[in-house]
């Protein structure tokens, strides 16, 4: 689904995870999908976890709206704590986002 989130409902929201693919997450909230988290298999095996939101507009201020973790935790972490700092400055309060349990 597409449309605008108003960032005082979404501030509250839950995220969840919804398969997309292999290795391929859509992170949802409100109905909407917000981002998504991907694992990439690197040398010797190692595993790296992309995240990213989508359609939230950043200020130049704020630092990117993604990055990469070790671990699929660490991503939704990273993902989370990024989306609550977007919702401070959407707000003016901080964000209180949280996982569904899947």
């Amino acid at each position: 689904m597409t449309g605008r989130i108003d960032p005082h409902e979404l501030a509250k929201a839950t995220l969840s995870l919804r398969p997309a693919g292999d290795g391929i997450f859509q992170v949802e909230a409100c109905d909407h999908i917000i981002g998504q988290i991907i694992s990439r298999r690197r040398s010797f095996g190692r595993v790296v976890w992309f995240w990213s939101l989508s359609g939230a507009h950043l200020p130049e201020a704020m630092d990117g709206a993604g990055s990469n973790a070790s671990t699929l935790q660490g991503a939704k972490a990273a993902l989370q704590s990024s989306l609550d700092v977007w919702l401070q400055t959407a707000t003016g309060q901080r964000g209180s986002t949280s996982w569904s349990r899947q």
